[in-house]
C-alpha cells in the first residue's frame, strides 16, 4: 500500500504555477496578492490537503499563537471555584475558534522584573489577567504602557488608557439592588464589602460611592443606606456587623453580599436571630453560575455575572489588539437579576 505523501507548499505552487515566495505571502497573509489568487491558492490547499505548519508561520509572522492567561490567586485555594471554572470555559472555546492556545499561569503574582524578557522573548502573543489584584498590577503597567497586548478583567485601571479590560457591571448591578429596594419601600438597606476585596481597591472605592451618591440622591440618612466592610476570613467580623443592624432602632431591611459563601453565614445569623427571610430581611448576592442560591432555604435572589461570556470576550479583545485589527468591541458583560424568594421582584408599576 502506497504511503500517503506528505503535502507542502512547493505541490501547492507547482498545482497553482505561481511561485513559492507568492504562496508564502498568502499563507502567512503578508505582502501583495490579487483576490484570484489567494483564491487559487486556497482551492489547491483544499484539493490537496495541505496544513500550514503552525510553526512555520509563527515565524513568518513573528507571533506564537499562544495566549497568557494568568489565573486569580484564589483559583489554587478553591479548585472548584465556579468563576474561573466559567471564565476558562469560555476563554478556551473563543481560543479555539480563533486558532490560539492557552497557557496557563495561576501564580498569585508575576515577577514584574521579567516583564522586558517576556516581551523580548515573545512566548506568548499577550496576556489576559481573570482577575485584578495588587500583587501584580505593576507588572500589569507596564505590560499595558509599553504597548504589549494585554487584557484585563473589571473595572478600568488609572494607567490603563485605551481601554483594555472587561467589566462585568460591578457599579451598575449594586445601584439596581439600591433602587429596587427603594421601590419596593425599603428605607434601611446595606451593601457588604469584605477585606478580602481589597486587592481591587479601586472596586471597593466605587461601592462606597455608589451608597454615598444614592444615600444623597434620595436624602437618607447614613443609617438608612450603608456601606459595610468585613473581614472576609475573620467570619466573626461579619457576625458582629450584621448583628448590629439587626438590632439596631430601625433595623436593615435588605442586605447586599458581595461573597456568595458568605451567605450561609447570613443566613445563619438571621435564623438565629428569631427572624425570616424576607418577611423581616430580603437578601440579594453576586453568584458566578446561574443556579447559585436554589440550594438555599428559601432560595436566594442573585445578581449573575456571565463569567463565560468575559472569558469569551476577553480572549476576542486580546486577538483583536495582537492582530491590530481595530475592530470595535462591547467591553461591558451583562448581568442578570435573578429572582427567588429571599428577595421578591418589584410588583408591576414600581420599575
Amino acid at each position: 500500500m502506497e504511503s500517503e505523501k506528505n503535502i507542502t507548499i512547493y505541490d501547492i505552487a507547482q498545482a497553482t504555477n505561481l511561485s513559492i515566495a507568492t504562496i508564502s505571502r498568502i499563507i502567512n497573509k503578508k505582502g501583495r496578492y490579487s483576490a484570484e489568487t489567494e483564491s487559487r491558492v486556497i482551492k489547491a490547499m483544499e484539493e490537496l490537503g495541505y496544513t500550514p505548519s503552525a510553526s512555520a508561520q509563527s515565524l513568518a509572522s513573528n507571533q506564537t499563537h499562544t495566549i497568557g492567561l494568568v489565573l486569580p490567586f484564589w483559583s489554587i485555594q478553591q479548585p472548584n471555584d465556579e468563576f474561573t471554572i466559567q471564565f476558562l470555559s469560555g476563554a478556551t472555546i473563543a481560543a479555539n475558534h480563533l486558532k490560539y492556545d492557552l497557557l496557563l499561569d495561576n501564580r498569585s503574582f508575576v515577577p514584574s522584573a521579567s516583564t522586558s524578557q517576556i516581551i523580548k522573548r515573545r512566548r506568548v502573543d499577550g496576556f489576559i489577567f481573570s482577575a485584578v489584584g495588587n500583587s501584580y498590577q505593576h507588572f500589569m503597567e507596564e505590560l499595558i504602557t509599553s504597548g504589549f497586548p494585554t487584557i484585563y478583567t473589571g473595572v478600568q485601571l488609572p494607567f490603563d488608557k485605551d481601554g483594555c479590560n472587561v467589566y462585568g457591571g460591578h457599579e451598575i448591578y449594586k445601584q439596581d439592588f439600591l433602587e429596587i429596594c427603594y421601590q419596593k419601600g425599603y428605607r434601611n438597606t446595606a451593601l457588604f464589602t469584605s477585606y478580602m476585596q481589597a486587592q481591587e481597591l479601586q472596586m471597593v472605592e466605587i461601592s462606597r460611592q455608589i451608597v454615598e451618591d444614592f444615600r444623597l440622591k434620595k436624602g437618607l440618612s447614613q443609617d438608612q443606606c450603608r456601606f459595610v466592610m468585613y473581614d472576609y476570613y475573620n467570619p466573626k467580623s461579619f457576625q458582629y456587623a450584621l448583628e448590629e443592624l439587626l438590632t439596631q432602632k430601625n433595623p436593615v431591611e435588605a442586605i447586599y453580599l458581595d461573597q456568595f459563601p458568605t451567605c450561609s453565614h447570613a443566613y445563619s445569623i438571621i435564623s438565629s436571630m428569631g427572624l425570616r427571610i424576607p418577611e423581616d430581611i430580603a437578601v440579594v448576592a453576586t453568584s458566578q453560575y446561574s443556579r447559585g442560591g436554589e440550594e438555599f432555604s428559601p432560595k436566594l435572589t442573585t445578581t449573575y455575572v456571565h463569567s463565560y461570556e468575559m472569558g469569551y470576550r476577553a480572549v476576542e479583545l486580546l486577538v483583536n489588539k495582537i492582530e491590530k485589527k481595530g475592530l470595535e468591541f462591547e467591553h461591558d458583560i451583562p448581568y442578570s437579576f435573578l429572582y427567588r424568594e429571599s428577595f421578591l421582584p418589584p410588583e408591576q408599576g414600581e420599575e
